[in-house]
Order: C-alpha cells, then sequence, then structure tokens
C-alpha cells in the first residue's frame, strides 16, 4: 500500500510532536526502533504509521513512569518485527534481494533529463508560437464586432525576445518548484528543497532583456501581420513542435 507525500508528511510531523515529549533515553529508543521499522520489507505506510504508534506508546509509558525500554525488551529487532506482523528471518532474507534489484530498475528515472539548447529552442518557439496564436485569434475576435484590430495587426522583434526569453525563464521556475525528492526516487524523508539560486537567475534574465530591449523598441523591427496570419503561423508552429523538437525513435 503505497502513500502518498502529503500524507507522509502528515505522519511524521505527529511522529515529531511525539518525539518532542520524550526524555533523552526515549528519544535514542525511538531512533532506534524507527530504523529497525523502515528497514523491513512493510509498506512505507504501515512502517510509518507503527512507528507514529509506538512514539504514542512510549510516551504514554513515560508519562505512567515506567521504563520505554520495558515495551521492547532487549531483542528491538525482534519486537519490531512482532509489532509490524513480520517474520524476522524471513524479513531479513526477503528485504536483502529485492532491494539491489530494485536500484537497478529505478536508476534511470532518477537521471534527470539533461537541458540542452533543443530543449530551450523547443520552449522558445512554443512560447513564440502561442503568443502569435493569442494575438491573431484576439484580432479576429475584435474585427468580428467591429473594433480597431490595429493593435493586433503587427508584432515587434522585441515582443518576439521577450517571449521567448519569458517562455523559458516560466517553464524553468515551475520546473525547479516542482521538484520532490519522491518524484525523482531519491530519498521520501527529505525536506523539499527549491532551488531558489535558480529561480532568482532566470526572473532576472527576463529583467535584463527588459530594461536593455525597452529603450530600443523603436529601433527593432515591427512586423506588420494581418490578424488571420499570426492566427495560422501561430497554428503551424504548435503543429510543428513534435516534429522538429520531438525526440527521434531509434
Amino acid at each position: 500500500m503505497g502513500i502518498s507525500y502529503k500524507k507522509l508528511r502528515e505522519i511524521q510531523n505527529r511522529q515529531m510532536t511525539e518525539l518532542s515529549q520524550m526524555t533523552p533515553d526515549n528519544v535514542k529508543l525511538f531512533n532506534q526502533i524507527s530504523s529497525i521499522a523502515r528497514n523491513t520489507t512493510a509498506d512505507e505506510r504501515t512502517q510509518e504509521e507503527w512507528i507514529l504508534s509506538a512514539g504514542k506508546e512510549i510516551v504514554q509509558a513515560q508519562k505512567d513512569g515506567r521504563s520505554a525500554h520495558e515495551l521492547y525488551g532487549s531483542d528491538l529487532e525482534a519486537a519490531v518485527h512482532t509489532g509490524l506482523g513480520l517474520d524476522e528471518e524471513e524479513d531479513s532474507a526477503a528485504s536483502a534481494q529485492p532491494k539491489s534489484l530494485e536500484m537497478n530498475s529505478t536508476e534511470p528515472q532518477q537521471q534527470k533529463q539533461p537541458r540542452t539548447p533543443k530543449w530551450y529552442a523547443m520552449i522558445a518557439w512554443a512560447s513564440v508560437s502561442f503568443i502569435l496564436l493569442i494575438q491573431g485569434g484576439a484580432g479576429l475576435i475584435i474585427g468580428w464586432t467591429d473594433g480597431d484590430i490595429e493593435p493586433f495587426s503587427h508584432i515587434s522583434l522585441f515582443s518576439i525576445i521577450v517571449a521567448a526569453v519569458g517562455g523559458i525563464a516560466l517553464v524553468e521556475m515551475l520546473r525547479r518548484l516542482a521538484e520532490r525528492p519522491d518524484d525523482q526516487g531519491a530519498d521520501r524523508n527529505a525536506v523539499p528543497k527549491v532551488n531558489l539560486r535558480g529561480i532568482v537567475i532566470y526572473l532576472a534574465v527576463v529583467v535584463l532583456v527588459l530594461f536593455v530591449g525597452y529603450p530600443l523598441r523603436d529601433s527593432l523591427p515591427v512586423f506588420n501581420l494581418a490578424p488571420w496570419v499570426s492566427l495560422v503561423i501561430g497554428i503551424i508552429g504548435l503543429a510543428l513542435l513534435r516534429p522538429l523538437f520531438g525526440q527521434k525513435k531509434a
């Protein structure tokens, strides 16, 4: 039975609440049984929920003036396996073999897709195509309502550059925000880290383009395009994404 990242963090936060109420000796005991439980073949949800219940029992024993060590005896591994409903010998034999196989099978999934120039070119192409699609569609709608389509009949090189760079920055920022340890096959117990440095760099690039390019906007070329032309170019651009940038089958 699997467990979502949100549920896992919820259970572990409750474990920390119990841990904060323990004496140093009981903290040491709790950490020992937690480590043993997480190295068994029980599914992760069962492990974490049992660790939480064990923490509550230790805190209760502490309040009752009893030694928490009495709950588990001298053989902690046997006590943990019993608590999880596992046979110690069978679990030890079963946990050794599958883990190496599992590591080999998941190794390719842990490798991040490289960000190549082709990747950035694809984002820039898609961003500009989408902008043209929106501009053309909006211009046609305004024209059908007898509105002024002049603002939708041209696009400057400055706008194209901002669309391309801004699209790359937005996609990279969202990718970095979405990166979580469990999504990459890493340790689910690790706290998700947001690469703020990377996000700031991408945003700084966008700001730099705006500040450098904005004074030059009037001197940069302006392309006159009827709304329907912009719409067609946008549709063709998006349609060509897969043929131009898709991975070719071996």
